[in-house]
């Protein structure tokens, strides 16, 4: 008779944060699940797996019963940081990774209060209206790791351009964090902001010596400007429109309702727990992105 297992899930950003096992070690492993069974329990939020993907199917695989062990996390962002902190506190990792899940961790945390990613309730405009985290984030999780909080939020830069850079090019992303290709991370987020064929071009010019360079990335860039970008002609001060203090703060003004609505429109018609990882990342960046630069222009016009 067959061993009825738990059936748990699996979240592919998760999986991802966590280094790859190499195949000895995987097969290593699994020898000792099947000679010594599943001692150390897999640990789940909910029904997502978040500590044991490789045990869970390696058992799955050999019928091989397993313990389970629940950590109790309000959404999924508080399970990423979970994770990374996990990872940083009881692994051995290449220094650029640990750097990689700092970043992943502040980004994570920042997000906590903005919306509800597990899927039992819709976006609340209320929940939206948050006002944006303050340096708290940053300071607390430079005091966990040590680390100046300015340290903090250059990770958070890194960590958004390493995974930009992952996932169109995961073998790329994957070498950087091991150190097998040698780039500082200036460079890994100026080389992030780039065309994809761009990146394509630079990654393929630096393969063979393992290491890209700010002329590297910023030398083609340049050929390329100058070659589509043409000579404007200059305009006389005749040709000049009359100035208008109010004018981009007026079309901004008329602007924003527009967007109001769109957020709204979505908050009440889509169905949350069927988007996929991409979109909810993407919208959770652009809408800390319109909440910090909303914050800043907000104080600046009521300071003066």
């Amino acid at each position: 008779m067959k061993t009825k297992l738990p059936i748990l899930k699996t979240d592919p950003d998760f999986q991802s944060l966590k280094p790859p096992l190499r195949r000895e070690a995987y097969e290593e492993l699994e020898l000792n699940i099947v000679c010594n069974g599943c001692r150390d329990p897999i640990k789940v939020w909910g029904d997502y797996i978040i500590d044991g993907h490789k045990r869970y199917k390696i058992c799955h695989e050999y019928e091989i019963e397993f313990k389970t062990e629940e950590i109790l996390l309000k959404s999924r962002e508080d399970a990423i940081s979970w994770i990374c902190a996990d990872l940083l506190h009881n692994h051995e990792l290449p220094e650029n990774y640990q750097h990689y899940l700092i970043g992943r961790k502040y980004l994570a945390e920042k997000t906590v209060g903005i919306m509800n990613i597990t899927g039992t309730n819709q976006y609340t405009i209320e929940s939206m209206e948050r006002k944006p985290h303050t340096g708290k984030t940053s300071t607390k999780i430079a005091n966990e790791f040590h680390i100046a909080h300015s340290t903090v939020r250059k990770y958070r830069q890194y960590a958004k351009a390493i995974d930009q850079l992952k996932a169109v090019f995961p073998d790329f992303g994957r070498k950087i964090l091991f150190g097998e290709v040698k780039i500082s991370q200036d460079n890994i987020i100026l080389l992030a902001k780039k065309q994809m064929d761009e990146i394509r071009q630079i990654i393929a010019n630096t393969a063979e010596n393992g290491k890209v360079t700010t002329s590297d990335i910023e030398g083609r860039a340049d050929r390329i400007e100058k070659e589509v970008i043409p000579v404007a002609a200059k305009a006389t001060v005749k040709d000049m429109p009359a100035f208008d203090p109010d004018a981009y703060v007026s079309s901004l003004t008329l602007t924003i309702p527009s967007w109001i609505s769109s957020i709204k429109r979505t908050a009440a018609n889509s169905d949350i727990k069927t988007l996929s990882v991409k979109a909810r990342y993407d919208l959770v960046k652009v809408l800390n992105d319109l909440i910090s630069i909303s914050t800043t222009i907000k104080n600046i016009l009521e300071e003066n």
